[in-house]
């Protein structure tokens, strides 16, 4: 990647920004314009009725009465109207997000095929990779980009914001495909091209807090249902997640959606202990340690290293654990065996 590229990328953001500015101010305006006609058109039915009932008077054609209760079901029609005017924007809202779930249900799914298991440590390697987005109007998220993520090492992957990093995670798990070039998954005796049957050799933890509702107990075993006691509590141990034993409930404390009643930085290492749990040779990090005080993040780093060199529920100890982390931090950069900087 080149400061050219950088600078394109950084121009397409400007424009779809300018976009997305003028659409938005567009959307406000013929709002504020149908809300101007309504309230015209109601207060209009009104007057007319209320004239038209003024003058009945006058000419003697209609009684008080009689206007009363014209205003009164003039007012009875409008309301139901000014309620639908009112829903129509959440039934909008539904219609577009009825389409979005019909087009999910029409993208092809990926085709079942034999899962390849790696024996022994695994590393992932990228081969003159070019990719980019549909709509990044040309312009090259990776551009003929080469490496290789050697078995069993720890490499940490930083760069401006979209310079393709969380791309690379992406393409690495078979999510997204390279429009040239290959990204292949490999050990000792066998590789094979990255996709749906490599991608239970991965361990992710991805941006953002991904616990679910339950119990943290449930959160653990979503990685491996099987897992005992005492290895959730290694593995929690190793995260730097040992609060959780100080709660009154302990692993069977409740959560909310996202980790709620907890801190962000107590998700981070319920997370990380998550995918300690799940049985694969690359642990992929991105972004994961953010909310982690220096010093919670230098006993996390500390842990790490010396897990992912001896993966404790490997009986061959040449199983080291690969890692790949997307960071900005100083202390997790300085960790690394390998530093690869993007843009």
């Amino acid at each position: 990647l080149t400061l050219v590229g950088a600078t394109r990328i950084m121009g397409s953001l400007g424009s779809l920004q300018e976009r997305l500015k003028g659409k938005t101010v567009r959307r406000l305006n013929y709002n504020a314009v149908a809300r101007g006609f309504m309230s015209f058109g109601f207060m209009s039915g009104y007057a007319s009725a209320f004239l038209w009932g003024v003058l009945g008077i006058r000419s003697g054609t209609v009684s008080f009465g009689m206007m009363t209760a014209f205003l009164q079901l003039v007012g009875q029609v409008q309301r139901p109207v000014a309620d639908l005017a009112r829903e129509l924007p959440a039934f909008i809202h539904a219609l577009t997000s009825i389409e979005r779930l019909m087009e999910l249900e029409s993208l092809p799914e990926e085709a079942n095929g034999p899962k390849w298991e790696a024996n022994g440590a695994v590393g992932v390697r990228f081969d003159n990779v070019c990719f980019e987005y549909p709509t990044s109007q040309g312009v090259r998220i990776l551009d003929s980009f080469s490496h290789d993520f050697c078995p069993g090492t720890l490499t940490v992957i930083a760069g401006p914001t979209g310079a393709g990093k969380s791309t690379m995670v992406r393409l690495m798990l078979g999510l997204l495909k390279p429009m040239s070039g290959t990204v292949s998954v490999y050990d000792a005796h066998s590789s094979c091209e990255a996709g749906k049957s490599t991608r239970g050799n991965f361990r992710y933890v991805p941006q953002g807090n991904s616990l679910m509702s339950g119990t943290i107990r449930d959160n653990l075993l979503l990685a491996d249902a099987s897992a005992s006691e005492e290895r959730m509590r290694s593995t929690l141990h190793t995260a730097v997640a040992d609060f959780v034993f100080s709660l009154p409930d302990g692993l069977d404390t409740i959560c909310g959606e996202s980790g709620g009643g907890l801190s962000e930085g107590q998700c981070q290492r319920i997370a990380i202990a998550r995918a300690l749990l799940h049985r694969g040779g690359v642990l992929l990090l991105d972004e994961s340690t953010s909310s982690l005080d220096p010093e919670t993040e230098t006993n996390l780093l500390a842990n790490l290293r010396s897990y992912v060199k001896n993966v404790p529920e490997s009986t061959d100890k040449s199983d080291a654990l690969t890692v790949v982390f997307i960071s900005h931090r100083e202390a997790v950069m300085a960790s690394a065996d390998e530093l690869l900087r993007l843009g």
